[in-house]
């Protein structure tokens, strides 16, 4: 299980080889350089959430060239490692809202990853630096994991910002590893929901056995409470796997819909910012790998912290006359806009409380090809997405891929909100 948080780095950055330079370095020093380009195509749903694409006003196109190099060294008992960014993007409206037409050109320079890590002894690390802490088995989402909302496997062409970590691991034998990790900054790993980011701390114990592993973390939010995440996987056969994961946890400062003697009638409160009461959130999911190699799972995760069916109508309600108010142009328009606000970031992952993901994985299909067909389906308002990755290898270098969404639901569901439908498409290249 060490290997599942260390050197804990992002799904997309494991796919090649490092290339050795210089004969010198070729013990301690190892660079790998992507450079990718891509090109999104997208049709933003004109919901009460984004009435004529006024509120979140998202380009229709968008072009992104990224250079992504990643450095280590290696000497002795140290440990260096640095992924400095490039990103330039072009980004065009067009066809409605109250940018009809229009572009911009904007470039971004940023560290997304660092690291520095001592060996203390041989079965003991010390490191600090921003990274991509990620585990678990999950593909929808990792609930056992209190630090990044995002796991990177909706798309994994795109990174997941990294966090600042101060971590302690002692690997005690081959089966257990205890790790203490204090989130100390937000980095470039922005807090979803209404209130600054929170320090957490956790303590993280993983077991693993020849066919089967099992994490128990226990974290604390500065200002929140507790949190106890778990999770697990069991090989049943070669071809069948079953894994769970979840959490429990204590309070809650995401924003629900709270009837009040206001302008609309109710508002986005933080109800259980001061509760000590507990809500379970569990993901269990199985795979079943056929003689072709191509592999299917399917996901149930129960999202307790989600809204009931009396707050998503409270909710959609409010959402709706936060729409009529700022398509009128009145002196509301503020508070208009201030609601919508709320009702985009509420702080929770899922809106609601049940969803089902099943999935086609089959890689190397003719040698060149990888192909994953996902369904995301919300089983309270029978809103869905489906989601295809296509990736055609060019030789060992060069990649293209394709990562194509279709939303599926009415506006005022969760899927039907956003986006109707995005397709990305571009080359990947690495040296």
């Amino acid at each position: 299980m060490a290997v599942l948080i260390w050197p804990g780095t992002g799904f997309a950055d494991t796919d090649a080889e490092p290339v050795k330079t210089g004969k010198t370095f070729a013990e301690q020093f190892a660079m790998e350089f992507r450079v990718l380009t891509y090109g999104i195509l997208q049709e933003p749903s004109y919901s009460t959430q984004n009435p004529g694409n006024n509120f979140l006003r998202m380009p229709r196109y968008l072009g992104d060239m990224e250079l992504r190099p990643d450095l280590r060294f290696n000497r002795d008992s140290l440990e260096l490692m640095v992924k400095p960014r490039m990103r330039l993007e072009y980004s065009a409206w067009t066809g409605a809202g109250m940018r009809e037409q229009g572009s911009n050109w904007d470039d971004d320079w940023y560290i997304n990853e660092w690291l520095a890590r001592v060996k203390v002894r041989e079965n003991l690390f010390v490191s600090y630096g921003r990274e991509n802490l990620q585990w678990g088995p999950s593909f929808l989402f990792s609930p056992s994991n209190p630090f990044f909302p995002d796991n990177g496997r909706r798309n994994p062409y795109l990174e997941v910002p990294g966090s600042d970590f101060a971590r302690l691991v002692w690997i005690p034998g081959s089966s257990w590893t205890f790790s203490l990790i204090a989130n100390t900054e937000e980095g470039r790993s922005k807090p979803i929901g209404p209130d600054p980011f929170e320090k957490i701390y956790a303590a993280k114990i993983d077991y693993t056995g020849r066919e089967n592993y099992a994490s128990l973390i226990l974290s604390h939010k500065e200002r929140t409470g507790n949190t106890m995440g778990f999770m697990g996987g069991w090989t049943l056969t070669d071809a069948v796997l079953f894994y769970a994961e979840g959490a429990i946890i204590e309070g809650s400062r995401s924003l629900y819909p709270e009837r009040e003697r206001s302008f609309f009638g109710s508002s986005m409160q933080q109800i259980y910012k001061d509760s000590n009461t507990l809500k379970p959130v569990i993901l269990i999911g199985g795979s079943y790998t056929f003689e072709s190699k191509g592999t299917l799972t399917l996901e149930y995760a129960y999202n307790g912290q989600g809204y009931n069916d009396a707050q998503a109508d409270r909710y959609y309600a409010l959402r709706r006359s936060a729409a009529n108010v700022l398509a009128s142009g009145n002196m509301m328009t503020g508070l208009s806009q201030m609601t919508l606000g709320q009702t985009a970031n509420t702080g929770l992952k899922f809106l609601r409380r049940n969803y089902l993901l099943f999935q086609y994985l089959q890689n190397n299909i003719k040698n060149v090809i990888d192909l994953t067909l996902r369904w995301t389906q919300n089983l309270d308002d029978a809103s869905c997405q489906f989601t295809t990755l296509v990736t055609y290898y060019l030789g060992n270098h060069m990649e293209l891929f394709s990562v194509g969404t279709i939303s599926g639901g009415g506006k005022n569901t969760e899927f039907g909100s956003t986006i109707n439908y995005q397709l990305m498409t571009g080359i990947k290249y690495t040296f």
